[in-house]
């Protein structure tokens, strides 16, 4: 999102804010994620999950809900914290900063939510954030901008790798391994696009690796053959999409029938999901991407991770299982914390939380840090063909 818009989306928050609390805060106890309110002397904990529940991106939202679900059937069924249950409020966000604010605006001042999990993307998110650190209210995101690194915002934090780390690692691979030397770029005209293409450009003049097209596309968008046309004349030696599996799968389709047989890559794992081979078929094999996470890795975490997922018949999808990691380390910290607002955020930013995602700390700016492993889509799986270093 530009820097133009983004004041506006921010000045609208503010507006907002100013509009509830103006009306006076009588209407509702929960003025605050951490004011005093009726669910605050019940035996619940509410928690949000801000998240695209309609329109294309509702599937992402929908892994991200299940994560969660999960992770707090497990808690509630352990005993809580600190003997009160966790009881998940879902804001549909429908990947737009506008309503973004409206529902974190809501479970906040509404439903006096503890806690926000989501969004998932990141000007949706840039824009929720400005509702919910004024409030004190611990906000766990999926969001892959660098800007939401840069919000001072001290309730924020991120549980996703960031283009930052993603982008060097994936570009390095392609170099040196696959040792290509002109590459075209097709992203979605996002922050998460731009950005990430942004990276992509300091990495390869760092690697002496050409970008020889730069082409976008809109969300949503069904038909990709001027751009394929475009970077097909210019003979790359791949092709780095930046964009959701559903596009990214129509994208290869598309590429295929028009005789663009180059290597696909992308820069992080936004198509880690069955949906990307179901939606793309063979057009999606031999996709390269990096990934924080191997939902085939024989470790106890993500034994027990599956065997919930099977036991309620929730597909174990990548978004599903950081959702789930990001509602366990959030319920640790709310543990800790005894659920107040600057107790748990101080416990979140120390955090040392063995998730299926690896170890969840964080940095000073509210990042992960860990190092992605390298991925490719082989015979209809996704297996790791380069480990984390």
């Amino acid at each position: 999102m530009g820097q133009s818009v983004h004041v506006f989306v921010k000045k609208i928050a503010m507006f907002m804010i100013l509009a509830v609390l103006l009306v006076g805060c009588s209407a509702t106890k929960s003025s605050s994620g951490n004011g005093s309110s009726k669910s605050e002397n019940s035996d619940t904990i509410k928690v949000g999950l801000q998240a695209p529940m309609t329109g294309d991106n509702a599937q992402y939202g929908q892994d991200m809900k299940n994560g969660v679900e999960l992770a707090f059937q497990k808690i509630n069924s352990d005993g809580g914290i600190n003997g009160k249950k966790l009881k998940l409020i879902v804001g549909d966000d429908k990947a737009t900063p506008s309503e973004a604010v409206a529902v974190v605006n809501k479970m906040i001042m509404n439903d006096g939510v503890k806690a926000i999990i989501g969004g998932y993307n990141s000007s949706p998110t840039l824009a929720a954030q400005d509702v919910s650190g004024p409030a004190k209210v611990l906000h766990l995101n999926m969001g892959a901008s660098p800007d939401l690194s840069k919000t001072g915002n001290n309730y924020l934090f991120r549980v996703i790798l960031t283009g930052s780390v993603y982008v060097p690692a994936v570009m390095k691979y392609m170099s040196e391994e696959k040792k290509v030397k002109k590459i075209a770029a097709l992203f979605e005209n996002t922050d998460y696009g731009i950005t990430m293409y942004d990276a992509a450009k300091v990495s390869a003049k760092e690697l002496g690796v050409e970008f020889a097209a730069t082409e976008k596309y809109n969300p949503g968008d069904k038909n990709f053959s001027a751009q394929l046309s475009k970077i097909k004349a210019l003979n790359p030696d791949a092709v780095m999409v930046v964009g959701l599996y559903n596009e990214v799968a129509l994208i290869e389709q598309q590429a295929k029938q028009a005789g663009l047989n180059v290597q696909f890559f992308s820069p992080d794992d936004s198509m880690y999901s069955e949906q990307l081979i179901s939606l793309g078929g063979e057009a999606v094999e031999n996709h390269i991407f990096a990934s924080m996470i191997d939902l085939n890795a024989d470790t106890e975490e993500m034994k027990e991770f599956k065997k919930l997922a099977e036991e309620n018949k929730i597909p174990a999808q990548a978004n599903t299982a950081i959702a789930y990691d990001a509602a366990m380390a959030l319920a640790k910290a709310l543990e800790e914390g005894k659920a107040d607002a600057e107790k748990s955020r101080d416990a979140l930013a120390k955090i040392d939380y063995k998730g299926i995602t690896g170890p969840i700390r964080f940095d000073e700016n509210g990042d992960r840090a860990n190092t992605p492993m390298i991925m490719q889509v082989q015979k209809s799986d996704f297996v790791v063909i380069k480990q984390s270093e």
